[in-house]
C-alpha cells in the first residue's frame, strides 16, 4: 500500500512539473527547451520509482532471509 501511496505521488508531482513547464513558465518559449525539461522530468521519475522499488525490494529479501535462519 505504501509502494502505490509514493507512486502515485510521484505521478501527480510529475504532472505539476509538466503543466509548470507547458502551461504556467511564460520564460521557456522554445519548444526545445520544453522538450528538454520534459525529458528530465520523466528520466528522473524512472530513475527515483527504480531506485525505491529496488530498496524497497531488498529490503524484503533481507528480512525474510533472516526469518529463515533464527
Amino acid at each position: 500500500m505504501v509502494r502505490v501511496l509514493i507512486i502515485t505521488i510521484c505521478i501527480v508531482c510529475d504532472v505539476w512539473f509538466l503543466h509548470q513547464i507547458w502551461i504556467a513558465e511564460r520564460n521557456l518559449r522554445s519548444t526545445s527547451v520544453k522538450l528538454l525539461w520534459t525529458l528530465l522530468v520523466l528520466l528522473f521519475h524512472v530513475i527515483t520509482v527504480a531506485i525505491y522499488i529496488f530498496l524497497d525490494t531488498t529490503g524484503e529479501n533481507n528480512s525474510n532471509s533472516e526469518n529463515l535462519n533464527p
